[in-house]
């Protein structure tokens, strides 16, 4: 067996064996913040590798409680599943990095293009009034918007909108995936777009 996919499956039962010995400690203790380890450690798991793991155990203990205590998890596993998808793409020739900058402005299907692009501004403009209304209701202690909403948005496309509203009315710039998450989705979405064109669908 090719020891890539030994090491991938490897790093991702181990995660999903600590993020699970992780949700017991603190479901004991009634207290998110008292798991099995530091949540950003944790969360280099999936930056390694695991993000399948991360994400099953996720699903399997969380899916009913998902709060500002985990999303973050949640939008990790997520961002890193998306890029080990990339690097397993490259590693088994689905896609190939290193064609030239030639090949890359080359070959686009301008009708797609012109489909992504109204999608993007449409979801941008609709991530940026949900961010705004969110903020309008935390200053008159309405109803909020759930957070995994707002990264929802912003993930589907709309982070370039949500990140505009956030400076704009001040609002979830002090929630670090917050404020490194939509810049990274930002990134994300630009190497989403190019992978697509390397492997010819746009």
């Amino acid at each position: 067996m090719d020891p890539f996919l030994i090491y991938l499956l490897a790093i991702n039962i181990v995660t999903f064996i600590l993020f699970t010995i992780d949700y017991f400690i603190a479901d004991r203790n009634g207290d998110e913040d008292t798991g099995l380890m530091d949540g950003r450690i944790l969360s280099l798991f999936a930056v390694a590798g695991g993000a399948i793991g991360m994400l099953l155990a996720l699903a399997i203990w969380t899916r009913r409680h998902i709060n500002k205590y985990n999303i973050a998890w949640w939008f990790t596993a997520i961002v890193f599943l998306i890029i080990w998808g990339f690097v397993c793409a490259a590693r088994f020739g689905i896609i190939d990095p290193s064609n030239s900058l030639d090949h890359i402005f080359a070959g686009w299907n301008i009708g797609l293009l012109e489909g992504l692009g109204i999608y993007l501004v449409a979801m941008n403009i609709a991530t940026f009034m949900v961010f705004v209304v969110d903020k309008r209701r935390a200053e008159s202690c309405e109803s909020r918007i759930p957070e995994k909403t707002l990264m929802g948005l912003s993930l589907l496309g709309g982070s370039l909108g949500g990140l505009i509203a956030m400076w704009l009315v001040r609002h979830k710039i002090h929630k670090w995936y917050f404020t490194c998450g939509l810049p990274f989705f930002i990134v994300l979405h630009v190497a989403m777009i190019l992978f697509l064109h390397q492997a010819g669908l746009i």
